[in-house]
This record gives C-alpha cells, sequence and structure tokens, in this order.
C-alpha cells in the first residue's frame, strides 16, 4: 500500500497509463484532426468533471456543453469547467440552442454573444442549419465572422428539420451536400452530421446507411463529424470509414467509443478487426 500511495501523489502526465505494453493500436497525440471523440458533458460540472478528465483526458479532445447549459449555469461554475478542460488540454464547444436564440435578437445581439465567446475562453460553438432557417449566403457571412474572432465553427446539418419527422420523398441530399461544401468554404472547422432521422430514434432495419454514404462520403475525413451514441451504430461507422472518423457521442459512451477505435469492442463484428499502418 505505501508504495501506491507515494505513487498516486506523484505528478503524471495525461498520457501516462496503467499498463503500457499491452499491444493496443497507437492513438495520435492531441489535438487531433481525425480520430476526434466529441463528448457531450453531464449536466453535473464541478469536481466530477476534474476526476472524469484526470481518468480519460487522453481520449476527449472536446467537451460540449449545451447552449442552455452554459446559458443557466452560474458563471462562476461555468469559468470553472472551463479552466478544468483546459488544465487538461480539452477543447471547449457551447451547443446550441444559444445561437438561435441570439440569431432571434439580430445581429447585433449575435456579435455580442461571439464577444462573450471569445472572453470566456470557450473554443468551439455549434451553429446549426436545421434548427432555424437562414439563407446560405447569411450562413457563410456568420461563419467568416464566427472564424475570423478565432473560434472554430462545427455546423450542424442533417435531414430533420427541427426534429420533425422525416419523409424519405423530402430527403435534400443534393442540398445537404451543396451546403457542407459552401460551409467549408466559408471557413467552417468540421461539418456535424445529426443523427436523427438517420439513426436516431429508428428500428435498425430502417436505418437510412446509404443516405448517411451520399452526405458524408464527398468530403474528407478531418471535414465532418457523425453522431453516433449507439454502440452498434458508432461500430458501424468505424467498420466503414475506419478508426480516423469523427464522432460525437455522450460522456457515457465514450469507453465504448475507444473500445471500437482500437478494435476491442463494443460490438463483436470489430473485435480484432482494426489495424493501422
Amino acid at each position: 500500500m505505501a508504495g501506491w500511495t507515494i505513487e498516486l501523489n506523484k505528478k503524471f502526465v495525461m498520457t501516462d497509463i496503467t499498463f503500457p505494453k499491452l499491444p493496443f493500436i497507437k492513438r495520435e497525440e492531441k489535438p487531433r484532426e481525425t480520430g476526434i471523440n466529441y463528448v457531450r458533458a453531464p449536466v453535473m460540472v464541478g469536481n466530477c468533471i476534474d476526476d472524469y478528465l484526470e481518468a480519460y483526458a487522453s481520449v476527449v479532445d472536446i467537451f460540449k456543453i449545451s447552449g442552455k447549459q452554459g446559458a443557466m449555469m452560474s458563471k462562476k461554475s461555468l469559468l470553472r469547467f472551463i479552466e478544468t478542460c483546459k488544465k487538461h488540454s480539452v477543447q471547449i464547444a457551447l451547443g446550441n440552442p444559444i445561437m438561435d436564440v441570439a440569431l432571434s435578437g439580430g445581429k447585433e445581439v449575435v456579435d455580442d454573444y461571439l464577444n462573450t465567446v471569445v472572453s470566456l475562453g470557450i473554443d468551439i460553438i455549434e451553429i446549426s442549419s436545421i434548427a432555424r432557417s437562414l439563407d446560405d449566403d447569411e450562413m457563410c457571412r456568420l461563419i467568416e465572422n464566427t472564424s475570423s474572432k478565432g473560434i472554430k465553427v462545427i455546423n450542424e446539418v442533417g435531414v430533420a428539420f427541427a426534429h420533425s419527422k422525416v419523409i424519405e420523398e423530402e430527403i435534400f441530399i443534393e442540398r445537404i451536400k451543396m451546403q457542407s461544401k459552401r460551409f467549408l468554404e466559408a471557413g467552417s472547422w468540421k461539418i456535424l452530421l445529426e443523427s436523427e432521422g438517420l439513426t436516431e430514434n429508428l428500428d435498425k432495419k430502417n436505418y437510412r446507411w446509404n443516405t448517411i454514404d451520399k452526405i458524408i462520403s464527398p468530403l474528407e475525413l478531418n471535414q465532418f463529424m457523425v453522431e453516433a451514441d449507439d454502440q452498434d451504430v458508432l461500430s458501424k461507422y468505424i467498420e466503414i470509414y475506419g478508426p480516423g472518423i469523427n464522432m460525437m457521442i455522450d460522456h457515457s459512451r465514450v469507453l465504448k467509443m475507444e473500445d471500437a477505435r482500437l478494435g476491442y469492442g463494443p460490438s463483436q463484428s470489430l473485435w480484432g478487426k482494426v489495424v493501422k499502418y
């Protein structure tokens, strides 16, 4: 026990692992452009975030707090969250619907929101094209303005506008592809494909893999992310696009996600089948 006490009191770097000789696939060091785990933070913050990142910071690239969470938590708690993430070399992202609310207030409100994001030290914000209807030209101006302030933009795209029911004949694949291309050209950091209507809340036999493929396959691996909380869905993404695909997951799924990237679960289809050169 004495030996363990001494070891635990030492200062470890975040890349220290307990069993370094096990032949797991070696992950690229952060910051990464591929193989990113974009992780939704828990509602509870404070000490639990520090404990979580002390254990798993090496596999958390970005911690995302929802816009509602960021707007409703105390400023003291938000600043502590940001400080904790930066201590563990984890980027901070702010999701919707806070940008949607700002857009409803007009350009002055949006600019004030962006300036506040900069002053807080938040690295990334999400801007959605499926939560509000906004002309592409104006979206591109918003991306350019946001990027010019040093904020990375993740543009959310998808087939379910405002979480509406998705009808096959009303999926505008070419439109989504064109928007994604324009947003990237305007300076968007990543395109995020929302899972609603594609895999989320659907029976497995109704997953729209062909639609997913048509939307993201024209993009480079470092240009997009996919939402994939279900273990069979995230395993399928690894199977088809490889372990370097960027994925958004819940904080409770990080180990399953990393298992899939290393080829040791969670789906039997990946067991021992993920390799690198």
